[in-house]
């Protein structure tokens, strides 16, 4: 094998581990928001009324995020973000600048403060 393959199956077993750790990160936090629903809905029976109708619907929205993530995958966000980008592109494009100013202006903020600390010019 060469150290290109080598390199190239490297990087793929990586790249699989991370979206299986992600993927186990994906379904333990929709199982605590299950959890979270279902304690919500009993201390919301609890109380009163209005306050259980607020509980139900914050529970509801739990439920329905959780599902969301039980749902969708990491590839199929990535996917669904990519058809959102090639929709509006023109936005996605100004977001995207945008995001790099901010992170271009706060690497830069931070070069000029670390320089200072550090007897730098």
């Amino acid at each position: 094998m060469t150290s290109l393959e080598t390199l190239t199956d490297a990087a793929s077993k990586l790249g699989k581990d991370a979206i299986e750790s992600l993927d186990d990160a994906r379904e333990e936090t929709a199982g605590a928001l299950h959890t979270a629903a279902s304690s919500t809905r009993r201390t919301g029976r609890q109380g009163s009324e209005a306050i259980g109708n607020l509980a139900t619907g914050a529970a509801d929205r739990l439920d329905a995020t959780a599902s969301y993530l039980e749902d969708h995958d990491l590839r199929e966000v990535f996917k669904g973000l990519r058809r959102f980008g090639r929709r509006h592109l023109t936005g996605s494009l100004v977001f995207a600048v945008a995001i790099g100013f901010l992170a271009g202006a706060a690497l830069n903020r931070a070069a000029h403060s670390y320089g200072r600390t550090s007897g730098g010019a």
